[in-house]
């Protein structure tokens, strides 16, 4: 008969469920923000290549350019107007564009290859938001600033259910989850769950539904 273990990990302050591209990003601004703070990553499979963009991409799909002088974000908040018939939440369209740009400047910074135009310096455009780059790293340099960030990382860990509060309704308290490979039981009580398990990557519906 197999036995599994139990594992269990407490005292975390921030434990990061799921290391796509948003939960690598969320472990890595959790340590820019709270340098003695204990961070935990549990991921279902491994951080250097998990998520989305797992396999890595050709471009990225959304760049302001203002530091080139080509858009700013109240450009783009025009163009998902028009492009969803004016159903979209405009503050968050806008949120996400002013931040943009500096999140990929920070990749570039951590050694993401971006093409440059040969004339202007500006970088290599497909169309008015695209922006081209050598993609097949993506993910490991990001993942790798997120392993430089938490204090641990747990790989291949499935995270299952969110542990509540005893004493105070509705407050999360940690996760469980098993591991994938060895079906141990893992336990992790924090005293704050980001929850990266993925579907975020539109904050409002696309045109496209089919």
């Amino acid at each position: 008969m197999t036995t599994y273990k139990t594992i269990i990990e407490d005292d975390i302050d921030i434990l990061v469920a799921g290391a796509g591209l948003g939960g690598t990003g969320a472990a890595w601004e959790a340590r820019y923000w709270g340098q003695d703070k204990k961070i935990v990553i549990a991921e279902k499979a491994n951080i250097d290549r998990s998520g989305a963009v797992a396999q890595g991409l050709y471009a990225i799909n959304c760049y302001m350019g203002t530091r080139f002088g080509e858009n700013n974000p109240e450009d783009h908040v025009r163009y998902a107007r028009m492009d969803l018939m004016g159903m979209v939440r405009e503050d968050l369209a806008f949120d996400m564009a002013r931040h943009v740009d500096s999140a990929v400047h920070q990749f570039e910074e951590w050694g993401l290859p971006i093409m440059r135009n040969k004339d202007s310096g500006a970088y290599l455009r497909e169309g008015r938001w695209q922006i081209m780059i050598h993609g097949e790293s993506y993910k490991p340099i990001v993942a790798e600033a997120a392993k430089k960030s938490a204090d641990k990382v747990f790989n291949r860990i499935c995270v299952t259910h969110l542990l509540m509060d005893e004493s105070q309704e509705e407050r999360v308290a940690g996760a469980v989850g098993f591991n994938v490979r060895t079906g141990n039981y893992h336990v992790f009580k924090s005293k704050t769950v980001i929850v990266g398990a993925g579907g975020a990557s539109n904050i409002f519906k696309p045109r496209s539904v089919g």
